[in-house]
């Protein structure tokens, strides 16, 4: 009785030893790929293919196999980058990019000092000054818009036209937020530069503007999605996804980290096919998809769907995952009203283990990489956690704010669902 308590008392020390190893792993490749050396795992200065060679390099080493003669399904994409000169200052005073501003990833190129001219609430509430405001020359001025007080329903649109199409010809937009700054990268590359600048941020009697911004658009930029996959004993397939590119650059001193997204995932998946690697055959081929361009909407999986390597109609079940960092308040599964046998079976794993504090359901989404396998009559779900960490598309999306505080409790109800299956 004592040998045997002291032999389960080996294992559980054991057993909590390789979960601490499994999260530092993580940690270890959060902090490679979310380094500034990957430049936000972007499009420009070489950052998406720089990642693709790190992901390529951990599956070699884990000795998974290739569909064809590469781990890569290239293909093209269109996107404005911004990676040159970056800069904004009002009044001679320097903004602080990323924090202060962020300009727009379609932005078009634009050096030089400007004149302000200002759209806000006193001008909107007298009609024949604002008439006359708009008729004016802006060739060579920059439109400041603050929407603070404008309670005009029909200013709406008035300020989606002279942010999004730059109704008054301006030489560049800046519009006002009160809101965290978000950025997300472009397929399209417009005349003229918009910056979104933090009311915070702003001087009092704003007059004169100082910008310098770089743009390279690019028709036809190459990039690929990764694929690679453990035989099984038959020609069905378990999928799991997640997205490897992320925002990039926005000149060269801004990058975005994207820890949380979508680093999380690939750790996530690198994780699960370290763990698979070392298992006896598997019942089904489990394969790993890392896909590229999901921050240009879903632009790798689309083409995936379009092109794949494997009939689709051979998965049996399709996991995507993406944004999975957190965990403080459980895990949410889109189309887990649609899949509801497998999203009872993992409750039920859940509730057996206590993997996690709560597993939540959710309908159809087009929110993520399972959305076109989902269409295509794939049987998928998206997961996502749930918790207080809130960083987006910012630059304080990065590995040391993410808590990673149920990913060894995720990576087991996974495991445990695969062995299931």
């Amino acid at each position: 009785m004592k040998s045997a308590f002291i032999i389960l008392t080996i294992f559980l020390l054991s057993f909590q030893q390789s979960i601490s190893q499994t999260k530092e792993e993580a940690r270890e490749i959060l902090n490679t790929i979310c380094s500034e050396a990957f430049h936000g795992r972007g499009y420009a200065m070489g950052g998406a293919q720089k990642t693709a060679q790190f992901i390529e390099n951990r599956l070699k080493k884990l000795g998974l196999k290739k569909f064809d003669k590469s781990y890569f399904q290239k293909f093209k994409i269109h996107v404005n980058t911004l990676s040159g000169n970056n800069s904004v200052s009002i009044n001679n005073k320097k903004l602080i990019p990323g924090v202060d501003y962020l300009f727009s990833a379609s932005s078009d190129s634009l050096t030089g000092t400007f004149d302000l001219a200002i759209i806000d609430s006193s001008l909107i509430s007298q009609p024949e000054k604002f008439k006359k405001f708009i008729h004016a020359d802006f060739s060579d001025k920059v439109i400041l818009i603050d929407t603070l007080g404008l309670l005009k329903r029909n200013f709406h649109d008035a300020y989606q036209m002279i942010t999004e199409i730059n109704t008054l010809k301006a030489k560049a937009v800046v519009a006002i937020t009160r809101k965290k700054l978000i950025y997300s990268p472009s397929k399209i590359r417009k005349d003229f530069p918009l910056i979104i600048l933090k009311q915070s941020s702003l001087p009092n009697k704003p007059k004169e503007i100082q910008i310098a911004v770089d743009s390279k658009y690019y028709s036809a930029f190459e990039t690929q999605n990764i694929i690679a996959y453990i035989k099984g004993k038959t020609d069905t397939s378990i999928v799991f996804s997640a997205h490897y590119d992320h925002l990039g650059t926005m000149g060269r001193d801004v990058f975005f980290p994207g820890a949380n997204d979508n680093g999380s995932g690939v750790a996530s998946l690198l994780t699960l096919a370290k763990y698979f690697s070392k298992q006896k055959k598997p019942k089904y081929n489990i394969v790993f998809m890392f896909f590229s361009g999901e921050e240009l909407g879903l632009q790798g999986s689309y083409y995936y769907s379009e092109h794949p390597v494997f009939p689709l109609k051979k998965i049996k079940f399709f996991i995507n995952l993406d944004m999975v960092g957190s965990g403080d308040n459980g895990i949410k599964i889109v189309n887990g009203t649609v899949f509801k046998t497998e999203f009872d079976k993992l409750v039920t794993i859940n509730n057996r283990n206590n993997y996690l504090p709560s597993i939540k359901i959710r309908g159809k989404a087009a929110n993520s990489d399972h959305y076109f396998f989902f269409e295509k009559g794939v049987p998928t779900i998206f997961i996502y956690t749930l918790g207080k960490y809130k960083e987006y598309h910012n630059i304080f999306d990065t590995p040391e704010r993410l808590p990673l505080s149920k990913f060894e409790g995720l990576m087991h109800l996974l495991i445990d669902f695969i062995n299931d299956l």
